[in-house]
């Protein structure tokens, strides 16, 4: 049994440079979308078989999220989602913007982004982990919005400028979190500017976090939309991206949610992470062969 995390394997090692993401993006232009899903599932079903390591651990943090045991097959089933998803991902690197929006389909709650940003102090989206979550946020910088991601550093600079020319191209700007407390500020700042500030929520790397209950455990969420929403008042909105069987995306906000203040910090906290959290499991259930975990969690 490999012990190594899958960020230490040879495929991600090779493949997630700005390299790799380039060369994968040109080849996904130049055969088309359809052929750059086949060749993605076909690579992912080769890993699947020399890994299966990690099949079970999807396998394991699916029976977290539902509480049931997952279906045979279903740890290769996320794989094959997440290998279409990043195929898409690379296919759309050389595509006007306008041709990603036409595969968003907008779902409820959309609309009202609007509303829980209308006094000027902007709103966070907390996402996960799940489908093609970061579309989204790129969608909502195609639609007018002013949308900032907020992400911590690729492995290189050369991948995280990658990265952060693909968002500029569909209207989004990048917020690099580090260790200092300057990053911290410039999220802040966004919100303070108006901006949809997007964060993921599901896989806390640093800082805070808090521990929700599933139908099959605990794990961690990350407190850092919280905590936001404690310093400037605005409001968490979670929202979630589903590829849809007619490989479309399907984006779904849910009811805004506001740190109360009137109620003592730490509380306070822990009831919108609750609360926000609450809504994304809820989206991640729908379909748990797109909740893309790869890495392990608290167990039961």
């Amino acid at each position: 049994m490999d012990a190594r995390p899958h960020t230490a394997r040879p495929a991600y090692r090779l493949g997630y440079t700005s390299a790799a993401f380039g060369f994968l993006a040109a080849t996904a232009h130049i055969v088309g979308r359809r052929a750059a899903g086949w060749i993605a599932t076909t690579f992912a079903g080769f890993y699947c078989r020399t890994n299966p390591d990690l099949v079970a651990l999807l396998d394991t943090n699916r029976k977290l999220l539902t509480g049931e045991k997952p279906p045979p097959g279903a740890g290769a089933e996320n794989f094959r989602n997440f290998a279409l998803t990043l195929a898409d991902y690379l296919w759309l690197a050389s595509q006007p913007p306008e041709v990603g929006f036409r595969l968003a389909d907008l779902g409820p709650g959309i609309e009202s982004l609007r509303e829980a940003s209308a006094d000027g102090s902007g709103a966070i989206l907390a996402t996960g982990h799940y489908g093609f979550f970061e579309f989204g946020a790129l969608v909502l910088g195609q639609m007018g919005f002013p949308v900032s991601v907020v992400t911590f550093a690729e492995p290189s600079s050369e991948l995280t400028r990658w990265r952060a020319d693909y968002r500029r191209r569909w209207g989004a700007e990048t917020i690099e979190l580090g260790n200092d407390a300057f990053s911290s500020l410039r999220a802040n700042e966004a919100i303070d500017r108006g901006r949809l500030t997007a964060m993921l929520i599901d896989r806390p790397l640093g800082g805070r976090s808090l521990e929700v209950d599933l139908p099959g455990g605990r794990i961690p969420f990350s407190l850092s939309p919280a905590l936001l929403s404690w310093m400037t008042g605005c409001a968490v909105v979670p929202v979630s991206v589903r590829r849809t069987p007619a490989g479309r995306y399907a984006i779904r906000a849910g009811a805004a949610v506001r740190c109360d203040r009137s109620l003592p910090r730490e509380e306070s906290l822990s009831r919108c992470t609750r609360e926000v959290a609450s809504a994304l499991v809820a989206d991640f259930r729908q379909d748990p062969s797109q909740w893309y975990q790869f890495v392990p969690l608290t167990p039961p």
